[in-house]
């Protein structure tokens, strides 16, 4: 369907009413329906405005605003857990135990009582189901999804689209000439056509098969660009994708532009630029761009992706292709393939009969075959798909989209549409999407036993299902995500007016919607826009994503002052702005282009937004973020995101009991207040009041990692046991840090702090730090201790000088398949290793120089990493030699100086 045909606005009228009478109620629906919103479809079904606005009506259900829960209901049980089972008694001994003692037992029976069972008998909602993960194996998990991603992606009907592009890329100047000041070592081709016919995969193809032939290009570079993508994140991403380690933060483009050219010196490489946008006002990052890459070798190739041919044109293209429609045939197997699966049963000619009538309305677009096909595969009915055949929708692109995106949940559909408020090709990441629809309070809960952020992963795992959101995977491991054009497009239509954005390429708009929930401003001009933010007084989000660091001049501390600008006044406007936006759910702030030293003051008012749930800031460089006292009023904080943290009043932050994710590694005290924390990255021992190793007692929802340090100030095993780790069964990663030792080294302390340091039983990875210990504690030996890891993955031993055999017959080490030795001044490695690692498959021992002889190593062994170590390395690389003949049978040695 043209675009034009949608230029008329849905009702927003009506929209606007169903959100303002608090929906969640049926009556709100019912007087809807009653009052002229069903007859939309009756007078007028064929108009795709009048259908949607009814649709989004229904969809938008619930109130965008709803209240948080109140107070106690007036139901109290207390409860506690043992062997699994809640009991509805618990006997508190206060005998000799401080107040604080007293009031830190009564918050854990209290966070207890909400998960009881009892207390949600009638809960019988129909969202999603979350079983509890507890006890799910996260590594089992990670490899089920790297396995998995790891499939070659299946193309339809290209190869020949394939081999003509392939031909263009290799023909051309002699690759071995050597470039001259007034050449260029590169030529550009360009595939252009409509968003959704397959130009990234087209070119992602080429890619692939470029890289596995390997012997025209030694260099692949794959690039999303996008409207809103800078020239020094472009220049990050190639850089991370030659040497697989991300620039620093702090680089400014200068240094990132030499680095470039320097890594491309010499190189013949392939460069796709997909989804490119060339605009009046990027051209000079164009020319800086196109400079930089022509330090490569003569015979490199740019292959460019876009919507139109300007934008290839614009770089200097010589060969134009128009992406062409896929045949008949490959298009019907597109299909299919994502709406059956191959070999599954059930597949027969009547779903193929049914999914042709299908796909002659879809017109050859992949986006929509894909996203149409993935929903006909969650529902096999043979039924369902003849409806689904039968629908008028389906016959424009956009329609099959929409049809594609009224099938997901109530929910579901408003945390997709809450994804409008970020910029096409905007690069998305799970966690932070999850936290902020938590945020927004769009993730409800059928009760206190489930979990939001499982039920939000769950939401998320959906859209990623069905295509609405898709994967763009770094090299380093890192997961990003992107929404795809046309699916942006249906995103901003159904969102509404709640959403709105301001970007650096559209430039500053005449007005913004009084009405707008959530606001995303990225500019280089401040002038006018903090200003026009102060009359929102309804926003609910508020992103600010500075350019050119005039944030940061806003923001600054004294006594860092910046010369031309007047700061007592810049910090007024800011400060009039959390005055007056107090319905503020997620503030969100990120400096960019300042590259100073600094320290950013938030002012005492923020206390004054008393629904804010999310705060992130992030800035490039090292840069210190003030909290003042009156943050600790914030008692809804979910997320505190902001790694450069200094705190006015630290130990009233553990007033925020609702706080779930520190991203900050924050030294406070009385931690332990907070036992709804789940993310807290560092945990930092001390003898001072606040700071013992109890704190984490009743910290169960720990996960990911957690790095516990200073407990080399830990008196004993008693100390050690107040932790409860095996509690934490969430723990991914757990590091314990044996430095900071205030009185020296004391062995046998040191033996009983680590037995009583217990890690949960499903950790994927141990590290031990500074431990002076002889001895194994008994979690490592005996197999038949309950709490102990079962499958650890990995265990790094740091300055451990004392242990060195490893004991056989172990379970916990018999199914590792990491061990890193680093700078343990060990004489000789244990002699036992072939036996006692059994399913080892790599080893790396780093600055171990006193390690002269290898022992025999298992069988199992894929990879060694030697690095520092000496002699050792020297004999490891001397034919004939002992410690050569044992590294013989290990596929990957890696010796390094």
């Amino acid at each position: 369907m043209p675009s034009e045909s949608y230029s008329e606005p849905f009702p927003e009228r009506i929209s606007r009413k169903v959100r303002n009478e608090g929906t969640s109620t049926p009556t709100a629906l019912e007087r809807m329906e009653l009052h002229g919103a069903s007859r939309l479809t009756r007078c007028s079904s064929s108009s795709w405005n009048d259908t949607a606005a009814f649709w989004i009506s229904k969809g938008r259900s619930k109130s965008l605003d709803r209240p948080p829960p109140g107070g106690p209901s007036g139901v109290f049980l207390v409860a506690k857990e043992k062997d699994g089972s809640t009991e509805d008694s618990f006997l508190l001994t206060i005998d000799k135990k401080s107040l604080r003692e007293r009031i830190e037992d009564l918050e854990y029976i209290a966070n207890c009582s909400k998960k009881s069972h009892l207390l949600n008998q009638h809960s019988n909602s129909n969202k999603l189901s979350v079983k509890h993960t507890d006890k799910e194996s996260i590594s089992i998990q990670k490899d089920i999804e790297d396995l998995y991603r790891s499939i070659e992606r299946n193309v339809f009907g290209r190869e020949k689209e394939r081999k003509h592009i392939c031909c263009l890329l290799r023909k051309g100047p002699n690759a071995e000439a050597a470039s001259s000041s007034t050449s260029k070592c590169y030529s550009v081709v360009g595939i252009y056509g409509i968003a959704g016919s397959g130009k990234s995969t087209l070119a992602q193809y080429v890619c692939d098969y470029e890289e596995a032939e390997g012997n025209h290009f030694n260099l692949v570079m794959f690039i999303h660009v996008s409207k809103t993508c800078r020239l020094d994140d472009i220049f990050r991403d190639m850089l991370e994708q030659i040497s697989r380690s991300r620039p620093s933060g702090t680089k400014g483009l200068k240094s990132l532009c030499k680095e470039l050219k320097g890594n491309l010196k010499g190189r013949c490489f392939l460069l796709v630029l997909d989804d490119l946008w060339v605009h009046y006002g990027n051209q000079k990052e164009w020319h800086i761009f196109l400079d930089a890459i022509n330090a490569g070798q003569r015979g490199s190739r740019i292959l460019v992706t876009a919507q139109t041919k300007d934008a290839a044109a614009a770089l200097g293209a010589q060969e134009q292709i128009p992406i062409p429609d896929l045949g008949e045939d490959h298009y019907l197997s597109l299909f299919m393939h994502h709406a059956i699966q191959a070999g599954s049963v059930g597949y027969d000619v009547e779903y193929e009969r049914i999914g042709r009538r299908i796909v002659e309305k879809l017109h050859r677009s992949p986006m929509a075959a894909v996203t149409v096909a993935k929903r006909l595969q969650r529902n096999k009915s043979l039924d369902f798909w003849e409806r689904t055949a039968n629908l008028d929708v389906l016959n424009e692109t956009m329609g099959a989209l929409w049809w594609s995106y009224q099938q997901l949940g109530t929910d579901i559909r408003r945390c997709f549409e809450y994804c409008s408020t970020f910029p096409r090709g905007y690069m998305l990441k799970r966690d932070m999407l999850v936290h902020l629809w938590i945020a927004q309070g769009f993730v409800k809960t059928s009760g206190a036993t489930e979990d939001m952020e499982a039920l939000g992963n769950r939401y998320f795992d959906e859209l990623l299902t069905f295509s609405f959101l898709q994967m763009h995977r770094t090299v380093i491991g890192t997961e990003q995500f992107t929404i795809h054009d046309l699916l942006h497009e249906l995103m901003e239509r159904v969102a509404g007016s709640d959403f709105f954005r301001i970007d650096v390429n559209n430039g500053l708009p005449k007005e913004i919607p009084a009405e707008v929930h959530h606001l995303f401003v990225e500019t280089y001009d401040r002038a006018g826009i903090i200003e026009r933010i102060l009359d929102l007084a309804n926003l609910r989000t508020l992103i600010l994503e500075e350019l050119d660091g005039s944030m940061s001049k806003m923001l600054t501390a004294p006594p860092f002052k910046h010369t031309g600008y007047n700061d007592l006044s810049n910090q007024v406007v800011f400060e009039s702005m959390l005055m007056r936006l107090r319905k503020l759910r997620v503030l969100i702030i990120r400096v960019r282009g300042y590259h100073n030293k600094l320290s950013f003051l938030v002012p005492s008012c923020i206390d004054q937004l008393k629904h804010l749930r999310y705060f992130r800031f992030r800035s490039p460089n090292y840069v210190n973020l003030i909290i003042p006292s009156t943050f600790s009023k914030l008692y809804h904080m979910q997320i505190l995101d902001a790694p450069d943290l200094r705190l006015s009043c630290a130990e009233d932050v553990a007033d925020l009991i609702h706080l779930r994710h520190c991203y900050p590694s924050l030294n406070l005290p009385n931690i332990g207040r907070l036992t709804q924390l789940q993310t807290m990255p560092h945990f930092r021992v001390g003898k001072e009041p606040g700071y013992e190793l109890k704190q984490l007692k009743y910290l169960n929802s720990l996960g990911g990692t957690l790095r516990i340090s200073g407990l080399g100030t830990v008196g004993g095993k008693e100390e050690a046991l107040e932790a409860q780790l095996p509690r934490k069964k969430r723990l991914n990663v757990l590091v314990l840090d044996f430095n900071e030792k205030i009185y020296g080294d004391h062995p046998d302390v040191e033996a009983e702090v680590l037995e009583g340091l217990c890690p949960p039983e499903h950790l994927v990875q141990l590290c031990i730090w500074w431990y002076c210990g002889s001895m194994y504690p008994s979690w490592m030996l005996n197999h038949q201790h309950s709490d102990a890891p079962k499958h650890l993955d990995k265990l790094e031993l740091c300055e451990c000088r004392g242990l060195v055999s490893i004991p056989q017959g172990s379970e916990f080490f018999v199914h590792l398949r990491l061990l890193r030795i680093v700078s343990c001044g060990w004489d000789s490695l244990p002699d036992n290793m072939e036996k006692g690692l059994r399913s080892l498959q790599k080893l790396v021992i780093r600055s171990c120089r006193n390690i002269e002889l290898l022992p025999t190593l298992p069988p199992s062994l894929q990879e060694i990493t030697l690095v520092d170590v000496g002699k050792l390395r020297t004999s490891c690389k001397e034919r004939g030699h002992r410690n050569w003949l044992k590294i013989q049978h290990i596929p990957n040695k890696k010796l390094y100086e």
